[in-house]
């Protein structure tokens, strides 16, 4: 398929999934602005502090999209290289030093530590020690739109655990299957990952072809359709010199059991 073919395909799925997930948000919103008593989001305008978190998750399709606005808005592939790949490379330094991607909940502290904002960000210092905005707010990915805070700004600057509504998060994160489930009727599987990452990967000529390349899931192995998703994550980090090793899997388990 090429980019044309893709976006054609994707673009109009997207933006569909994104303005039913703004309806449901609204709505929810609407509800919990309406208690009386309770918790409500704290988040204020000016605050870059999910910006700097290690794991922004997004589909390879949102992050194509994103890619191909940023094309049309006026920026060039070499700006797009200065903006991205400094940050891709400052990224995966950072994982080979912690011999994996920073999935567990102490190397994303630890990851934190590197003061690496999203490559999107701009950054505002004199508004707050993370204050900046998004410089695409309007057409920023999914994920961004859900994350939020009930409890105390300084939880969100110390980087600490805070609460958050939990059925707007899960509305959310079944906005995003439908998104990675029209990936699979695209293209045969939908990687899911860190958003800068995709996006640099995205920007190489080998990382723009892998995710072009159309397949077909082999039915009779099992979980083949994940497979065919992860394989995807892996082959796009590739693409930027990243290798997935043992300490990834070894990382990847102890994520997953922290999870449940």
């Amino acid at each position: 398929m090429n980019f044309v073919e893709a976006l054609e395909s994707l673009l109009p799925v997207i933006d569909n999934v994104y303005e039913d997930w703004a309806k449901e948000r609204d709505m929810m919103l609407s509800q919990h602005q309406a208690r009386l008593e309770g918790p409500q989001i704290t988040c204020t305008k000016g605050c870059g502090a999910c910006c700097y978190f290690p794991l922004i998750p997004a589909t390879a399709g949102e992050a194509f999209v994103l890619l191909a606005r940023l094309l049309a808005e006026g920026h060039t592939t070499e700006q797009l290289h200065q903006q991205f790949m400094p940050y891709a490379r400052k990224y995966l330094e950072s994982a080979k030093k912690q011999n994996s991607l920073p999935m567990t909940d102490s190397q994303q502290r630890l990851f934190l530590k590197e003061k690496l904002p999203c490559p999107l960000f701009i950054s505002t210092p004199e508004t707050g020690p993370l204050g900046g905005h998004c410089s695409v707010f309007p057409f920023r990915p999914q994920i961004c739109d859900f994350f939020h805070s009930v409890d105390s700004p300084e939880l969100c600057v110390l980087k600490k655990p805070h609460g958050s509504f939990s059925d707007i998060s899960e509305q959310g994160l079944k906005s995003i299957e439908d998104i990675r489930m029209a990936e699979r009727k695209i293209f045969g599987r939908s990687a899911l990952g860190h958003l800068p990452l995709l996006v640099a990967a995205l920007l190489t000529e080998d990382g723009l072809q892998t995710f072009l390349t159309v397949v077909e899931p082999d039915g009779s192995i099992e979980n083949s359709q994940d497979i065919e998703d992860f394989g995807l994550y892996v082959s796009l980090l590739s693409c930027l010199g990243y290798s997935w090793g043992e300490g990834d899997w070894s990382s990847l388990a102890k994520a997953q059991d922290e999870v449940l």
